[in-house]
């Protein structure tokens, strides 16, 4: 990954660029930002740069030696760690390091994909991944090794709040003092939920949403996409890059997304408790991120009702049947209730992460929504 192939982000590369050029480059570094504006990219094509023998003033070179061992991402001091869990291949004793081949495979498809595409791809999507003990034993261990042939080593740790608790005081005197010529690039998509003492030890880089313009510009250029085909994705995605390749490649996952919540909410607006209790049968057989992926989908939508009701109709990226869906669903949002059901949504996302049971999860926050529907507008 180079600088020209991260998609938008100009002023934050240059920031980089001039940061190692003056040597201001501080040891751990913090890109935060969510997986829409390309966080892990421009992480990687920063530890590129740093690491390229003949880089120029806006890009690594892309042909020295360096250079050509990111492309196969095996240069021999660059270092991945990333959440990771049993699965049916592995089932005990998991760090990075088992499943660096996936991750490799990953990256070379592309470094725009999101939490929950890379627990799919591991086979792990029902299962809590973490960065364990072990993972922070090899940080420590290959850093105790001299650099093979750049000058710095450079450790990237993806989602990097996925660190687990009882793991981090392991790391903690390495990013203080680390060894000379050592460079942490840490991702992250929450800053809430990462340990203060990573915090407070790393250098904040905010990443920003990629422009509009920049997304349809990179989808058509770097993914072959036809350019109207971009330009409404780009569009329909706010800005989305990830989202923005999910409409472009299919809208399946959308789609059934989009049909599973509008059967939920017919249900719970007429109080049919056998169709909601099936209902949640299913959805609870759903992997937690699949879940957690719905619940944020529905607050897309509650959003989308609220723009519609104060006639925002410029800032509504829908169309076709879920336009039609907002339109008739949002009389039943409105400013008495909103609140109330975002609260219930965002409490709903924080039980599932400490492993709620989801059939009663589901099931309780139903019955609350039918209370809540049928709240008229003060």
């Amino acid at each position: 990954m180079l600088f020209k192939n991260v998609i938008g982000l100009d002023t934050l590369k240059q920031r980089l660029i001039n940061n190692v050029e003056q040597k201001r480059t501080g040891h751990a570094q913090l890109f935060l930002g969510s997986d829409d504006s390309g966080t892990l990219a421009i992480a990687l094509a920063f530890a590129r740069y740093v690491q390229c023998r003949d880089r120029g003033p806006q890009d690594a070179c892309g042909t020295c030696s360096s250079c050509v061992k990111f492309d196969k991402l095996a240069h021999p001091d660059l270092h991945f760690f990333f959440p990771s869990a049993p699965n049916q291949l592995h089932k005990d004793n998991v760090s990075s390091k088992l499943f660096l081949n996936e991750w490799r495979e990953m990256l070379k498809t592309t470094p725009y994909f999101s939490y929950y595409q890379w627990l799919n791809k591991l086979g792990v999507e029902n299962k809590q991944a973490i960065i364990n003990a072990e993972d922070c034993n090899n940080i420590i261990r290959a850093l105790g090794f001299k650099a093979y042939e750049s000058k710095y080593r450079v450790v990237l740790i993806y989602m990097v709040e996925k660190l687990f608790h009882s793991a981090a005081p392991k790391l903690l005197k390495t990013l203080e003092e680390p060894p000379e010529n050592t460079l942490f690039l840490m991702v992250s998509e929450n800053k809430d939920r990462i340990l203060n003492t990573i915090l407070s030890r790393a250098q904040l880089i905010h990443v920003p949403m990629i422009d509009e313009q920049d997304v349809a510009k990179g989808l058509a250029e770097q993914f072959n996409i036809e350019p109207q085909k971009a330009r409404q994705a780009a569009f329909l995605s706010g800005g989305s890059i990830t989202e923005a390749l999910k409409l472009c490649r299919t809208d399946e996952g959308q789609m059934a997304d989009f049909e599973s919540f509008r059967e939920w909410m017919r249900y719970c607006y007429k109080n049919d408790v056998q169709k909601i209790l099936t209902w949640v049968e299913h959805i609870a057989r759903a992997g937690r991120e699949k879940q957690k992926s719905f619940f944020q989908y529905g607050l897309k939508i509650f959003r989308t009702c609220l723009l519609h009701n104060y006639n925002a109709e410029t800032l509504i990226r829908l169309d076709g049947e879920e336009q039609l869906f907002v339109k008739n669903f949002a009389p039943f949002v409105n400013h008495t209730n909103t609140l109330q059901i975002v609260e219930l949504f965002n409490t709903a996302i924080a039980h599932l992460e400490r492993n709620a049971n989801p059939k009663i999860l589901f099931a309780d926050l139903s019955f609350s929504l039918h209370r809540l529907m049928h709240i008229k507008a003060a």
